[in-house]
Formats: C-alpha cells, structure tokens, sequence
C-alpha cells in the first residue's frame, strides 16, 4: 500500500483519490469544503436578493434548505448505520452534514440530554450570526427563526421537533447565540 499523502504538494497524480490521502489531510480538506458550502450559500442567497428581491431570496433560500435536508440527510443516517430510537439518534444526523453546528467548531455549543426524546441545545456562539450582526442585520429575524423547520428536516425522524428557547438578536457578542428544544412527538 503507497504511503498516505499528508498533502498534494509532490507530483500530479492521474488516478488521485481520497482514499490516497491521510485523515489528518483529509479533515484539513473538509475544513475547507465546509467553508466552501457555507459561502456558497451565502452567494446564491446574495445573488437571488439582488434579482428578485429579499422577500423571494428569503423563500428560495428556505425552500432549498428544506429541499437539502429532506433528500440528502436520510443518506447521513443509512451510510451512518442510525437507528431511530431516540432524540439522541435524530442528534446524530444533524452532526454529519457538511453545514452541521456542532462538529465543526464554527459553532460551538453543547447539548444538555434530559430524557430520551427531550434535548436542549446551546450555542454559544454562531459565526453565521457574527456575520450577519456585522454585515446583514436584517437577515437575522428571517434566518434565525427558520433554522427550526430546517433541523426537524436534518434530524430525519418526522417525529422530530425543534423550537426555540432563546433567539437572536442578542444584547452584545458575548451572549449565547440561541437555544433550542429537540424533542420527539409522540
């Protein structure tokens, strides 16, 4: 077996794939590819409000995410082998997209498991936020609110639910970005 490549920074290579890489590489790439995501995202959304207005972006971008949600995150939990058994399970999917909060670091959190199909989840802190407050403050009242629908759709399980304990806009920087409830309906 060839050695794992740290990095691409020696000769052109044809036949290239991932599996040619070492992890350590590999998560410094999907730290970018994660990046990537985010800001593209960022650039349809821009690039919708600026044709057609805030309110179409603000559906468009609402429709997408629900749309990605619903055909893509089912993939995380069967390649991920998750069952539904409870809220925990649902959590799951939410931590393997590429825009998830909680594996990445871009949004630092913790989640406080108070039974079997109840959940709370704090952000500390939300760089989509900070950049919002910095650059679009309008969105925060559209993006902020919407994130719930578009959970209960990562998290799987149509029993599923997200609601809001605390939401932005915040009084300074330093508060917690927002709270949620997870809980499984019965």
């Amino acid at each position: 077996m060839a050695e794992e490549l740290n990095d691409y920074s020696g000769p052109y290579k044809a036949d290239l794939t991932f599996a040619d890489f070492s992890k350590e590489f590999l998560l410094k790439l999907m730290n970018v590819w994660q990046y990537a995501w985010l800001h593209l995202t960022e650039c349809w959304y821009n690039s919708v409000r600026k044709r057609f207005g805030t309110t179409v972006a603000n559906e468009c971008e609402h429709e997408a995410w629900i749309n990605m949600g619903s055909r893509v995150n089912p993939r995380y939990a069967k390649v991920a082998g998750i069952q539904f058994n409870d809220i925990t399970d649902c959590l799951k999917c939410m931590q393997l997209p590429l825009d998830n909060a909680f594996t990445s670091g871009l949004f630092p959190g913790q989640f406080e498991i108070k039974s079997p199909n109840l959940a709370v989840m704090t952000l500390s802190d939300c760089q989509s936020l900070r950049f919002f407050e910095d650059h679009d403050p309008e969105r925060i009242g559209w993006v902020c609110p919407m994130e719930g629908s578009i959970m209960e759709k990562y998290m799987v399980n149509p029993k599923a639910k997200a609601r809001p304990i605390k939401l932005p806009p915040r009084e300074s920087k330093d508060d917690i970005a927002c709270i949620w409830e997870f809980y499984l309906e019965e």
